[in-house]
This record gives structure tokens, sequence and C-alpha cells, in this order.
């Protein structure tokens, strides 16, 4: 017996399946790619994209362009930056739904602070840093004190909103003239023709698949996902390790909040509102499931410019704007049906 009083994997598996749970949770990955036979799980998401700009260009002459395609990028990088952190929670199994406040407050940190006169190059780490501590104290709620995580980061989320609103009086706060050269150009800059949040949106994909794909934290995520139990039977400690992945996904949050920032030069209490539930349809649409184990990230961020190109090429047709909260909606409710039905054949 441990010395929790839980009985040691020795007393329940034989070597033979012990060994076999090892070998699982090293190739975990394995699990979170496509499924033999899975058309949508292949070939949806590229034959997805390819429709809507085929549909778009025939309609709109300025869709292609390559002003508006980076207006697309460019747009997309907020919502892709905080999926790819949500994305990596659901493959381990958690789930948060407080992005929208964490942007927001994030937002007004960095704004706040560059106004008082301290460098960027500072402060956005410290912003960062606040979306990690989010991630914990949703991590604490949800592990350690064992609410439902629905439930818990609810609750913070509401926290984090309120105290946002407390902290400005419900007004927005804009960036001095003079001041934050450097986060001005992180949200509307180029780099010979590339956006500056989208090449922030591309290093952070990078980095966090390579961590998923190739180290010891990234099998682990997986295979605490796909089976919890196997997991811990093999000696991984589930809440410590997802704590991680709450933590990453609160900063990847409070770094989309810096590069929205950015990109408007202000921030507002109410910024971000609702953009939860477009964070979580790309990580959906990405084939990410939310039961956990399966997914990958450079399918999230092919999700979040669709998202992007659905929503410019509706407006550059004149389509009113409640029209694409409606059709948003349905993509996040046909990604979900996918993602059921597939864990249902699974």
């Amino acid at each position: 017996m441990t010395s929790d009083g839980e009985p040691r994997d020795t007393e329940v598996f034989s070597e033979r399946q012990r060994v076999a749970l090892r070998r699982w949770v090293a190739y975990a990955p394995r699990a979170g790619g496509k499924r033999p036979g899975d058309f949508w799980s292949r070939y949806g998401m590229p034959v997805a994209f390819l429709l809507i700009v085929v549909a778009f260009t025939s309609q709109s002459d300025a869709f292609l362009t390559l002003s508006n395609s980076q207006n697309i990028v460019r747009q997309s990088a907020v919502i892709a930056i905080a999926a790819i952190g949500v994305s990596a929670l659901f493959i381990s199994g958690g789930i948060d739904i407080s992005q929208g406040p964490i942007i927001a407050f994030s937002g007004l940190a960095t704004i706040t602070l560059i106004n008082l006169g301290v460098t960027d190059y500072i402060v956005i780490p410290i912003a960062v840093g606040m979306g990690a501590a989010f991630g914990a104290i949703n991590a604490f709620f949800a592990e350690r004190v064992k609410i439902p995580a629905l439930i818990a980061t609810l609750g913070t989320a509401l926290v984090i909103r309120g105290s946002a609103f407390l902290w400005t009086g419900g007004r927005s706060i804009a960036l001095d003239r003079d001041a934050g050269a450097f986060l001005k150009w992180l949200g509307r800059g180029l780099l010979l023709f590339i956006p500056a949040p989208f090449l922030v949106t591309l290093l952070v994909a990078a980095a966090v698949a390579t961590a998923l794909r190739f180290t010891v934290w990234g099998r682990h995520t997986y295979a605490i996902g796909g089976n919890q139990e196997a997991a811990r039977t093999v000696g991984i400690n589930i809440e410590r390790r997802r704590t991680t992945v709450y933590i990453l996904a609160g900063s990847l949050s409070a770094l989309a909040g810096v590069v929205l920032a950015g990109r408007l030069a202000s921030a507002a209490p109410n910024a971000a509102t609702g953009a939860e539930f477009d964070i979580i349809t790309a990580s959906v649409l990405g084939g990410v499931s939310i039961f956990g184990g399966e997914g990958r990230v450079w399918r999230v961020l092919l999700a979040a410019i669709l998202l992007a190109s659905l929503s410019n090429g509706l407006v550059q047709l004149n389509v009113p704007g409640f029209w694409v909260r409606i059709v948003t909606g349905i993509v996040f409710l046909a990604a979900l049906s996918l993602d059921r039905l597939q864990s249902n054949r699974s």
C-alpha cells in the first residue's frame, strides 16, 4: 500500500501489464493524431478552409488581396494564441472558460503599467505572469479542491471580470501617444509582409507543438487525457501535471490580451466578452477532443484562421453582425457534435 492508502500498481497489475502501460504512455501523442478512415480528422479542416476561400473570393475581389489576408491573420492571432493553451488543457482532460476575462485583465494591466512609465519589455512578462497566476488559481480549485473544472473556472472568470471593472470603474484606458512603441508593433506591426501578431502566434504554436510532441511533459499530457487511471497507475502525478497545463493556458490567454492591447492601443474591462466561445470553437474545430487525449496544435491554428476568414468574408459581404454570431454558433455546435460522434465511435 502507498502512504495515502492506495494499492500499489504491483498489487493490481502484472509485470506485463505495467510494461504495456508504460509503453502506452511513451507513445501517447500518437493517439492524438488522425483516426484511420476518418475523413474529417484527415481532410475536413483543409477542405472547409479551401471552400470558404473559394466562396468569398468569388463574391468579393478584395477578399484574397495581400492587405486583407494580413488583416485576417492579424485578427486570428488573439483567438489562436489563447486557443493553443486551451487545446493543451483539453488534451490533458481539463477545461477552462476564463480566457475572455484574463485577456481583458492582462490588457488593462499592460496599458496601465506602460502609462506609468514601465518599459514594454518588463510589462509584457508581468502581464503573462498574471495570466500564469490565474491559471494556477484555476488549477487549485479544479485539481486540489476538486470543484468541477467548468464551475471552478466560471467562478474565477466572474471574479476576474468583476475585478477588471472595479479597477477602472468600467472605463476603457488608452495608451499614451508616445508610449509603448514595442507593444504597438507587437499588435500592429509587420516583419517584411507578415503581421507581428501572426509571428507571435507561429512562435507560440511551434513551442507548444514541440513540447507536446517531443517532451515527457507532452507525453504525460496526452496520457492523462487519454486514460487518467492508467496514467496514475504508471506513476504520473495527475494533479501536478494538469496544474502546469492550466498555468500554460492562463499564460497564453494573458499573452493574447497583450497582443490585443497592442493592436487597439487601449484596453477595456469588457474586452473579449464571449471570446471563450470562439477559443473553444477553434480548439474543437481543429480536432482537439474535449474528452481529452487527442489534438494537434497546427490544426487549431488553421481553425482560428478559418473562423477569422469566415467573419471577415461575411463582413465584406455586408452581412449583419448578428448573423456572424449565428454562423459562429452553428460552427461551434457542429464541431462539438462531430467530436462527440467521433468519441462514441472510438
